[in-house]
């Protein structure tokens, strides 16, 4: 890998505060550029207004593209990157100022070689449309590496046929969990929409969602270690999971796993499918209170497996129609 000097890293920085202005006095274009690092720093830092488009970002630390301050009206389209600890970061520079990006766009992107994160967005960011991004991760990832990660109190924002593909944690013991996911959300995240959108190979969740009043619709998981895990509340639609499968560590392997004290879903015409020797249970039950699950027409082919294993509350499920009307083969 070649490395630019300090002075190239500095250039590309420059650029970004230099690039040309739009009509508007408060916002700038930034076209064609290619911003080149050490592995280590950032490439830009964003701004309310900016467009990034063309651009290539690579061997870059914690933040190619870095929202330090509240930022609104950012899009970044057509770009790439490579050999990245994070593509865009928002982690505020002061402390006390929470840096929420809002009526944000991000869309056709593509992330190879990533070791933490494509994306990390937080505080109270919101109204925000990611599509048509695909995040690759490195063979060397960093412990709780995730494609894309929501946390604090970020709302409102559609994932649209995004793909995570390998995000999977290396080097831990067999009695450890370990983590790694395609997409997340946490507890304080609401109204999150992932659309037609992808995950295959992580250590643990293809999707791991704690949001509530959560959409999937059309998504597809493969190769996780638990395909869908949910701790939240939401809608599944049309949703697609194929051949779960431990890495190692702790927890077993599962389609649809539930968690927390109080999950409450529709699960409407999920497709399963796992070869014979495949003993993942497709809905797995650990939370601290009954989940209450509806399920309707399945469409599921797991002949080696349980279709409900239930390791700590027993859960409320109720089929629509009635569970032997449906179209489900499993080996109980």
């Amino acid at each position: 890998m070649n490395h630019p000097d300090r002075r190239t890293v500095i250039s590309a920085l420059v650029l970004a505060s230099l690039a040309g202005r739009s009509h508007s006095t408060n916002a700038a274009t930034i076209n064609g550029r290619t911003f080149k690092g050490d592995g280590s720093g950032e490439g830009l830092r964003a701004q309310s207004g900016l467009v990034i488009r063309n651009s290539g970002f690579f061997n870059l630390g914690n933040g190619a593209i870095r929202v330090n301050v509240a930022t609104d009206s950012l899009v970044v389209e057509d770009v790439e990157g490579r050999d990245l600890y994070r593509f865009l970061e928002n982690t505020a520079s002061d402390r006390s100022t929470p840096a929420s990006l809002t009526n944000f766009t991000l869309r056709r992107i593509t992330g190879d070689d990533i070791s933490r994160a494509m994306t990390r967005i937080r505080y109270g960011s919101r109204d925000g449309l990611i599509e048509d991004v695909i995040a690759r991760a490195g063979t060397e990832t960093e412990r709780y590496c995730a494609g894309f990660v929501l946390d604090d109190e970020a709302r409102s924002i559609i994932y649209r046929r995004c793909e995570a593909h390998g995000f999977a944690e290396r080097g831990r013991s067999g009695s450890d969990y370990w983590n790694g996911d395609g997409f997340t959300d946490e507890r304080g995240n609401k109204a999150i929409q992932y659309l037609n959108c992808v995950a295959t190979g992580s250590t643990d969740g293809g999707f791991d969602l704690k949001s509530t009043d959560v959409r999937l619709s059309d998504c597809v998981a493969k190769d996780n270690k638990r395909n869908f895990r949910f701790w939240g509340s939401g809608e599944v639609e049309r949703c697609r999971s194929e051949d779960p499968r431990s890495r190692g560590g702790s927890g077993r392997a599962s389609h649809f796993s539930f968690h927390g004290g109080s999950a409450k879903y529709v699960i409407d015409r999920p497709v399963v499918r796992a070869a014979e020797d495949n003993d993942a249970p497709v809905f797995l039950f650990d939370n601290d209170a009954p989940a209450n699950i509806e399920i309707r027409n399945a469409d599921i082919s797991a002949p080696g497996a349980p279709l409900v294993l239930a390791e700590n509350s027993e859960p409320n499920i109720t089929w629509v129609p009635a569970r032997e009307e449906q179209s489900i083969r499993t080996k109980e």
